[in-house]
């Protein structure tokens, strides 16, 4: 009976130190975007419609489908996220990313420049 119960306890210690790490591993994984873009997509977890914004286009605002609707997106470069009204801007940087975004600015976002805001 003492060794089934220790067995019972080993199996969920090993299990809290194996859950927090697959879930680590699971959220570092971000789809790659080209090297001076900023890619976006409609659904969380980088699905739905797609576009890609390149720093070189200039101010760009969004495409119908993704106006007021990022889900997620994925930053190779520094930008400008921006909601027209009120007038919101967020920075983003070469690296950043956000497989979560539509609760939070992605919910507003109407368009998107190069550079700091």
């Amino acid at each position: 009976m003492k060794i089934r119960s220790w067995s019972l306890a080993a199996v969920l210690a090993l299990t809290a130190l194996v859950l927090p790490a697959q879930s680590a591993s699971a959220q570092a994984a971000a789809p790659s975007c080209p090297d001076g873009s900023v890619c976006f997509w409609s659904g969380e977890g980088f699905g739905g419609d797609y576009w890609e914004w390149t720093a070189r286009s200039g101010y760009r605002d969004m495409p119908p489908n993704l106006h007021d609707n990022v889900g997620s997106f994925v930053a190779s470069t520094r930008a400008c996220l921006i909601n027209w009204d009120p007038v919101e801007k967020r920075d983003v940087f070469n690296g950043d990313w956000r497989s979560q975004y539509g609760g939070d600015f992605g919910g507003r976002i109407d368009g998107v420049g190069p550079g700091g805001c």
